[in-house]
């Protein structure tokens, strides 16, 4: 079964780079459309597409980018393709010269995003977390022991027994910090939970599609395949009037 990965990464309030990785075809497409058709009703004007992973594209796909691109320029704005693989370039080529729709091609993401205003695009790195470290008790240092006292060398100093740990102070002031980075993960965990149900339900949809048009032309191939006996039967019948002697 062909799969379609998609993958949102924002880099401003007018661009949106969307990496595509796997195939995309009539199945895989209103996995892709479920997020290009809501674009054109946003502030978003570019849309760059990272074509690198995009293992195969057929003409439904492409024709999926085209109408998004066209609805981008309404608002003076594109959809753009970059780095491209060799087959799908041909494909975009065939389509430019059958009609006005050119979608812009770059062979790397840099250009790309040049092409668009972004001078310099960085992915966010994680935030570091900072623990909390224990406090250190000085220890007296220990004084040297009198002349008349001192030990030989050969003779072993008794173990002495060691300071315990002081215990880990929590710093309460650092709980709002955590509790705003539990909830902010648990709502990011909330978003990727919807994302993948209207995926699952785009999906479900798709095979519900293709099932009837499965059945659909199954029906078809029936119809012909009656069609066809009775053709055959209709001409046995002519042959045998022809053969057999007038009365």
């Amino acid at each position: 079964m062909m799969q379609l990965s998609v993958r949102l990464v924002p880099v401003d309030d007018v661009t949106l780079v969307i990496a595509l990785t796997g195939e995309l075809d009539s199945t895989t497409k209103p996995v892709l459309a479920a997020f290009l058709d809501p674009l054109p009703h946003t502030p978003v004007k570019h849309v760059l597409v990272a074509a690198g992973d995009l293992w195969f594209c057929d003409l439904n796909g492409l024709d999926l980018l085209a109408r998004t691109h066209r609805a981008l320029q309404e608002k003076d704005g594109y959809l753009a393709l970059a780095e491209v693989q060799p087959p799908l370039r041909r494909l975009v080529a065939l389509m430019t010269e059958r009609s006005l729709t050119a979608i812009p091609l770059f062979a790397s993401m840099p250009e790309a995003l040049a092409a668009a205003g972004v001078e310099a695009y960085q992915l966010p790195e994680p935030p570091v977390r900072r623990r909390h470290l224990p406090r250190l008790r000085t220890v007296p240092r220990a004084q040297p022991p009198a002349r008349g006292q001192a030990r030989s060398r050969r003779e072993p100093a008794p173990e002495q027994p060691r300071p315990l740990a002081p215990p880990v102070e929590l710093d309460a002031s650092r709980l709002p910090e955590i509790i705003f980075e539990s909830r902010s993960l648990r709502d990011q965990a909330v978003h990727q939970q919807q994302a993948l149900h209207k995926r699952l339900h785009a999906a479900a949809e798709a095979r519900t599609r293709l099932l009837r048009a499965r059945r659909r032309c199954d029906d078809s191939l029936l119809a012909l395949r009656s069609s066809l006996s009775e053709a055959r039967s209709i001409l046995t019948l002519t042959e045998a009037d022809r053969v057999s002697p007038p009365l």
